[in-house]
């Protein structure tokens, strides 16, 4: 579902009964594996196929993760992801096979719309009918009334034997290639490529991946 047709208001782990359950599940999940001792590759590896839509054979996932959903992602096989990874998977994520994630790389599907009128909106349904009647001329919201904030989502797609620099921030509805490298840091911003080697604040193409 793309971004431009699904929205949701307030927080969605506490105000809608479906979302809720995903987040408590995931946040459950989430606790036992980032506790788990060392040793335990077993139960580790048992509790990912719990959390995760799909993990491929010989991948690795390197400990603390996390994410909101779980079973939204979508790792291929032989792949690796570095310790503090945070994926915001209220929409799919893929991974594809033998792609890298260094640490610390967000990955997100969540959204807000950047119009603050459309952000913020009074959690009343009957108030909020398109009118937007509870903001005056000047832009002042109507105090006496509640508000919250607006979700959206879109999904995030990254190819084959990419490698993702530590601490890149890869944001909502972005593909990313085959045999793409993205250097630590950056923030990708929209689609790359196959076969390309990109960097920056956001990221632009540097060269060919030869």
């Amino acid at each position: 579902m793309s971004n431009e047709t699904w929205s949701v208001k307030g927080p969605l782990e506490l105000n809608d009964g479906t979302w809720g359950e995903l987040f408590s599940k995931c946040a459950n999940l989430l606790y036992e594996i980032n506790n788990l001792h060392p040793s335990k590759h077993e139960e580790k590896e048992e509790l990912l196929n719990k959390l995760f839509g799909e993990i491929g054979e010989g991948t690795e996932v390197l400990l603390p993760f996390y994410c909101n959903i779980g079973s939204n992602i979508k790792i291929g096989k032989n792949a690796f992801i570095n310790n503090n990874c945070n994926f915001l998977d209220t929409d799919t994520i893929e991974i594809g096979d033998y792609t890298l994630l260094g640490p610390g790389v967000n990955v997100i599907c969540a959204n807000h719309p950047v119009s603050t009128r459309e952000r913020i909106r009074p959690i009343d349904d009957e108030i909020d009918d398109g009118k937007y009647t509870y903001i005056d001329e000047k832009g002042n919201y109507d105090d006496s009334i509640e508000y919250t904030f607006v979700n959206t989502k879109q999904p995030v797609k990254i190819g084959k034997r990419c490698w993702i620099g530590a601490n890149t921030i890869i944001l909502p509805g972005v593909t990313i290639g085959d045999n793409v490298v993205i250097g630590a840091g950056s923030i990708v911003t929209k689609d790359v490529p196959n076969n390309k080697i990109v960097a920056g604040s956001p990221a632009r193409i540097i060269r060919d991946n030869d």
